[in-house]
């Protein structure tokens, strides 16, 4: 089957890992059924006979006659993400569907059910026994200090088991491992075994999370993956047993919506979103989610995935994403989650022991944030185990566990201070440099004003849109400006960027109007071009880049098109322009 054309509507791009496709063994709730996928021209690979729709609102009564014109039936309603589908079709029909839907004016979106694939490597079969990636000392010929300096991160806060929870989308998390059991989040609105939906939430027995594989209330590991992401996040610390985590005593939210093979959908991946978006917003004991880990990628661009990403924005939980392991650079070859241009997003490359980048380790100087530990990386695994995995996926509960630690020193900082300490308080890495925004390696804790926890007077300032150097603009054409100016978790005051030809200056601020993505964090100007041009956008004085004025903020954008009169179009605070 060709789905070339629809795909390429919902910009596609080629998988993160060229690897083999191995057929997972789930589907949806029909857990003893085979998933059966196929392949677009452009190399995406998606769930036959699946797809996702999105109506636009009060569709009400049309979304029926949607289904039934395109043959098509109805097999889960987010709620996250409002007037989301999954729908079922006979495969061999799945372009007329798409056909169908695309033609109906009800219709926002519709585009198949990617499939996305773990980003941690097969491990080693020998322990290390030491965590090089929180205390390098130089073991097993490393360099000494190249780590996130935990121990001194450890002497302001070992974490809180009350501050926050992480939700760990994966595999699934060993629940009952002794390192991980205590940190495990426990959902207070739930009766454990008595095989009701005690919160009404939806599933049944979600005591520590839920299986959107099969829909239950079960999220038990079968791979290791997820729970040796756990364990670098939150393995309990100091109890005389196994690994210790960034963050002894975070909480853990499990949902597992990759299989034993490392494989799953979008449409299960989204299912996690919306489990996260209900029990962060729920009124009846919420959970305090700050941020979910996310080490799988390789799926084509998904409108869907990305909704739900913006939801977890809206609810102030940030997306902590692998950057990828097919050495690739994300900003010419896109690649997601970790592609999306969404202000929560935190990509994260692998650096090893030695302050080199990883070797099969994705970047993108756009596109990727910062570097972390994620070669021969040793925690927790299914059955109570322990093992040394190598990856992105290992690299990027490092910043997770991080990002725990900095809510439990301060609970009153919210996901955009916490993403700039992270970003801010890193430290220089030649090997990351031109190949993250930051060019830096995460650092927990450090003297002279750096590291996260221990950030002072600490700036950064980066363009992070358009990813090229020189954008050609056509006539009435518009070109997105984004850009960071931090100091540490605050603002560092308004910026101005330098157009070429023609050195035309703009001032950036922040002021929440002009079509922010989140108030208090953008500002849109439109410029109207006379003719074709080539812009070439910098800072003065610090090359290419855009300084952001954030309130606490990330990004920054501004759209620019190429003569001189600036036309202001205000929008509401938080409104995406």
């Amino acid at each position: 089957m060709v789905l070339g054309p629809a795909l390429a509507l919902q910009g596609c791009t080629q998988k993160e890992e060229p690897q083999n496709p191995t057929t997972p063994a789930t589907k949806q709730a029909r857990a003893s059924s085979s998933l059966r996928t196929l392949r677009a021209e452009n190399g995406a690979e998606y769930v036959a006979g699946e797809l996702l729709v999105r109506f636009k609102q009060n569709a009400g009564l049309s979304a029926q006659g949607a289904h039934k014109l395109a043959g098509a039936k109805v097999l889960h309603t987010y709620r996250a993400v409002p007037e989301l589908q999954l729908v079922s079709v006979a495969e061999s029909a799945m372009q007329d569907a798409i056909t169908a839907y695309q033609k109906d004016p009800n219709v926002e979106y519709v585009e198949p059910n990617y499939v996305y694939r773990i980003n941690g490597t097969t491990p080693n079969d020998a322990l290390f026994g030491q965590l090089w990636g929180l205390n390098n000392t130089g073991q097993a010929g490393g360099v000494a200090d190249i780590d996130i300096n935990a121990p001194e991160a450890w002497d302001l806060t070992t974490g809180s088991n009350t501050a926050s929870v992480v939700a760990v989308i994966d595999t699934g998390v060993d629940y009952n491992h002794p390192d991980l059991a205590r940190n495990l989040w426990t959902n207070p609105g739930e009766i454990a075994g008595n095989n009701l939906d005690d919160d009404s939430n939806g599933y049944v027995d979600d005591v520590h999370g839920i299986n959107t594989i099969t829909n239950s209330g079960n999220p038990l590991d079968d791979n290791d993956h997820g729970s040796h992401v756990a364990g670098t996040i939150a393995g309990r610390g100091n109890n005389g047993v196994g690994v210790a985590g960034v963050n002894w005593s975070a909480q853990v939210m499990a949902c597992k919506f990759l299989d034993a093979a490392g494989n799953g959908t979008t449409a299960n991946a989204v299912k996690c979103l919306d489990y996260v978006h209900v029990m962060k917003t729920r009124t009846v004991n919420p959970a305090n989610i700050i941020a979910t880990n996310n080490s799988w990628g390789g799926g084509a661009f998904s409108q869907a995935l990305l909704d739900g990403i913006v939801q977890q924005r809206n609810d102030g939980i940030l997306f902590v994403a692998a950057a990828g392991n097919s050495s690739t650079n994300t900003d010419t070859t896109a690649s997601y989650p970790v592609g999306f241009f969404a202000s929560n997003v935190i990509g994260v490359a692998s650096h090893d022991r030695s302050n080199n980048l990883a070797s099969d380790t994705s970047y993108g100087r756009r596109t990727v944030h910062v570097a972390a530990p994620g070669v021969d990386v040793m925690s927790t695994t299914k059955n109570g185990g322990y093992a040394t995995f190598s990856g992105t996926s290992m690299a990027t509960p490092h910043v997770t566990g991080v990002l725990a630690l900095l809510k439990a020193q301060d609970p009153s900082r919210d996901w955009r201070q916490l993403k700039n300490l992270v970003l801010a308080g890193g430290v220089s890495s030649t090997s990351a440099t031109g190949k993250t925004l930051t060019g830096k390696r995460l650092r927990a804790a450090d003297t002279g004003g750096q590291g996260a926890l221990t950030c002072n007077n600490q700036n950064f300032a980066a363009r992070v849109r358009p990813i090229a150097d020189t954008v050609t603009v056509n006539i009435y054409e518009q070109v997105p400006l984004v850009a960071y100016n931090l100091n540490c978790g605050a603002p560092a005051g308004v910026a101005t960027v330098t157009v070429s030809p023609g050195s035309q200056t703009f001032a950036l601020t922040d002021s929440g109007v002009y079509g922010d993505e989140v108030g208090r964090r953008h500002v849109h100007r439109r410029l109207r071009a006379d003719g074709p041009r080539h812009l070439h956008p910098h800072l003065p004085g610090r090359g290419d880049a855009h300084r952001h004025r954030g309130a606490a903020g990330a990004d920054l954008r501004e759209v620019l098109g190429a003569h001189g009169v600036a036309h202001h179009h205000r929008h509401q605070p938080g409104a995406d322009g």
